[in-house]
């Protein structure tokens, strides 16, 4: 076995290696959130946490690596940054934790699955699909 047959083995099975990475790391996420939320973790303060923790690491990279192609900040636009932020992450994480407080893992990371789905149902109600 030549080290070209590695190499071709290795590009095409990248996507798929990456893929069971990111779907494992998603379960021992949830069941580490689960296991802090049944000690007593408040579900608000862990998504406070989270999210500034994105911000501050985000952050720096989005105002470097974007800042010459970013539009005017108008207020509209602030606006509706304003608005997806807050219905994006922070209703969506809370509602999960809440959720995974009171129910199992497996059903919360189940309900998790269908979002795609309920937002195509959306999109098609308010003909944007």
């Amino acid at each position: 076995m030549s080290k070209e047959w590695f190499k071709r083995v290795y590009v095409c099975t990248k996507p798929y290696m990456l893929m069971i990475f990111l779907q494992t790391s998603y379960a021992v996420n949830g069941l580490v959130i689960k296991s802090a939320l049944n000690k007593g973790l408040n579900h608000y303060t862990f998504s406070v946490y989270r999210n500034a923790f994105a911000a501050l690491f985000f952050g720096p990279f989005a105002f470097f690596l974007e800042r010459k192609i970013r539009p005017k900040m108008t207020i509209s636009i602030f606006l509706k940054i304003m608005l997806v932020g807050l219905l994006g992450p922070v209703i969506d994480l809370n509602l999960l934790y809440a959720g995974m407080k009171f129910t199992t893992t497996t059903f919360a990371a189940a309900m998790r699955n269908i979002v795609p789905v309920i937002t195509f149902v959306m999109a098609v109600i308010f003909r944007y699909s």
